[in-house]
């Protein structure tokens, strides 16, 4: 246990400072719990939980530094609930749950739990590579056991970590797992971002899930929510009776969007708490990277016409500054921002990778047309080339895309029962034969009909019926495929890994292209978004022999066997077959 300095806790007020899990909170000492909370313009501090009754004064904190305020209580057990109630110069009372609190009971209440960490011996490492699959998880509601609750984070260990893997996925991104009290937030709305929620167990179980998926090779994202938190009253709004985490004015601090409230990036105490979580989870848990959510609402503060706020873009390059050499950062960004992925010491903002919205956006769109539609709006499957380039992209078809009335993947696409199956197919060679990296969200890999539904499980029983079935497989296939072909992700970022072949053909709803790997081995894209089969289509392209090494209407993914197979001879122009809303891939048949 550490002894903080007043150094430590002056830099923790007014400078940086990301080391508060090692001091605040409550920690565990020879014979109790030291516990130290930052709340400033509080008069008085208490702690209270299980083993005083919960009476406030009791156990008096005493103030060790301008605002600080501490406790060693021999009484306080591991195990035992706890809060800090803490009464304002205004003489009102709040009943706080610890911010720096390791475990959390969910709900509505949420008290800390007394908890001892106990160490892991983690052995397991994965090596983040170019050609990334993330698999986007709800853990709530991936699958739950007989009686209907939830899985614990073993049993998730040995369910859905075999399937992802199996499925080709070599990372999987689970929406927000620090603690959260109201289940329909999915976790977006939080409370603990130091404790890792409940639902599903104890922080141990979690570092065993972590380990385990370590194993498998898949690396393991989170998504984390620095631009607002909870506003329920056990949480961090208003924490010791005023604006503490957040602004003063309440016009700035609330969140019409999501009716939370949001972060002040102009204190440095907010900052180093943020910060320092995420160094937490890193160190404690072994997580490999973050999805960031909400950079735009950050930047821009709801309103994307405005200057960028200040603050929030200095708090975001501090944060990818800290964090460079530790994980691997995903913006969730939906502005025109420029520099997203640019480093820091280049203006820009220092991340990793950003979520793609506007292919995700015209991708989704187009598929929803007919085909008379589709012909006048080609420019909503070329105009996502022209900035392709100008970020390092994921190209996410994540849960936003799948909820609220957007209705499922599946149901997006027109026509019949068969087409949907087809088109659902080929968005997704359309996905992974693009620059960009690539995500999907659970229930798609097997083209769930219904939304999805954060209180209730998957519709596994969809395995059962040959279309569904054919989806999984394609989704597996597809994987095992972008894996082994350099062409689809090493050169992501530029130019030199992308051409196109046929991009002006509306009235068709055709295109193709071709995908080149360092050593210039191409791969032949071509994509039939028509409900007409294409037959004998002439495709320019240089003398040789081709081979087709993938067909999105092969009779294992549910589709008909149709169109070109094997080997295809060119003399200048090659003669292809497309089934309707099919794709293609081509090699040259002697490399």
């Amino acid at each position: 246990m550490k002894i903080p300095s007043l150094e430590e806790l002056k830099a923790y007020r007014q400078g940086q400072f990301y080391r508060g899990a090692d001091i605040f909170g409550a920690h565990h000492t020879q014979d109790g719990f030291r516990f130290i909370v930052y709340a400033p313009r509080a008069r008085q501090v208490s702690v209270v939980g299980e083993w005083n009754n919960w009476t406030p004064g009791q156990d008096r904190m005493e103030s060790i530094e301008e605002g600080y305020f501490i406790a060693y209580l021999d009484d306080a057990k591991e195990g035992q609930e706890y809060k800090y109630h803490l009464v304002d110069h205004e003489g009102k009372e709040h009943w706080k749950t610890d911010p720096y609190a390791r475990k959390i009971r969910w709900g509505k209440e949420s008290p800390g739990i007394l908890y001892k960490p106990s160490n892991f011996d983690f052995k397991a490492e994965v090596d983040l590579k170019d050609n990334l699959a993330i698999y986007e998880v709800h853990l709530g509601s991936w699958r739950k056991n007989e009686s209907g609750d939830y899985l614990s984070y073993r049993e998730l260990a040995h369910s859905l970590l075999p399937y992802v893997e199996e499925l080709g996925f070599n990372a999987i991104e689970l929406l927000p797992i620090t603690e959260y009290p109201y289940d329909g937030s999915w976790g977006y709305q939080q409370m603990g971002y130091y404790a890792i929620t409940s639902r599903h167990g104890d922080p141990y179980d979690f570092k065993y899930f972590v380990e385990e998926a370590h194993k498998r090779g898949l690396a393991v994202f989170v998504d984390w929510v620095p631009c607002h938190f909870a506003k329920d009253a056990p949480g961090l709004s208003y924490f010791d009776g005023s604006g503490l985490y957040e602004s003063d004015f309440w016009k700035d601090a609330y969140n019409s969007q999501w009716d939370t409230i949001n972060f002040d990036f102009g204190r440095r105490h907010v900052c180093n708490f943020l910060i320092g979580s995420l160094i937490h989870l890193y160190e404690e848990f072994r997580i490999d990277g973050v999805r960031v959510d909400a950079v735009a609402h950050m930047l821009y503060r709801g309103d994307k016409g405005k200057e960028v706020h200040g603050h929030s873009k200095n708090f975001l390059v501090e944060m990818t500054s800290a964090l460079k050499d530790k994980l691997l950062l995903i913006a969730e960004d939906s502005s025109d921002h420029e520099g997203v992925t640019r480093p820091v010491e280049e203006g820009g903002l220092g991340f990793d990778y950003k979520w793609n919205m506007g292919w995700m956006n015209d991708t989704l769109e187009y598929m929803k047309l007919d085909g008379f539609a589709k012909s006048h709006n080609h420019k909503l499957l070329t105009f996502p080339m022209v900035y392709a380039f100008s970020e390092n992209y994921v190209l996410p078809l994540s849960h936003d895309e799948v909820v609220h009335m957007k209705g499922s993947l599946i149901n997006k696409m027109r026509g019949s029962y068969e087409e949907k199956f087809s088109q659902l197919r080929l968005l997704y060679l359309y996905q992974y034969t693009m620059p960009g990296k690539k995500l999907l969200f659970m229930g798609g890999e097997f083209g769930q009909f219904a939304e999805w539904n954060a209180f209730t499980s998957l519709d596994w029983n969809l395995l059962g019926f040959y279309s569904h079935m054919g989806i999984q497989n394609f989704v597996r296939d597809l994987n095992n495929f972008y894996h082994k072909k350099p062409a689809l992700y090493e050169n992501d970022s530029n130019w030199q890994g992308f051409s196109w072949i046929e991009v002006d053909r509306p009235q068709q709803n055709y295109i193709a292209y071709r995908r080149r790997d360092n050593n210039n081995k191409e791969l032949i894209v071509l994509l039939n978004f028509s409900s007409n089969e294409l037959i004998n289509h002439p495709l320019e392209i240089g003398e040789g022999t081709y081979r087709v090494v993938f067909n999105s209407d092969g009779e294992d993914y549910g589709g008909q066997n149709r169109g070109s197979y094997g080997l295809l001879e060119s003399q200048g122009w090659l003669l292809v077959g497309l089934a309707p809303y099919s794709g293609l891939i081509l090699e040259v048949a002697d490399e």
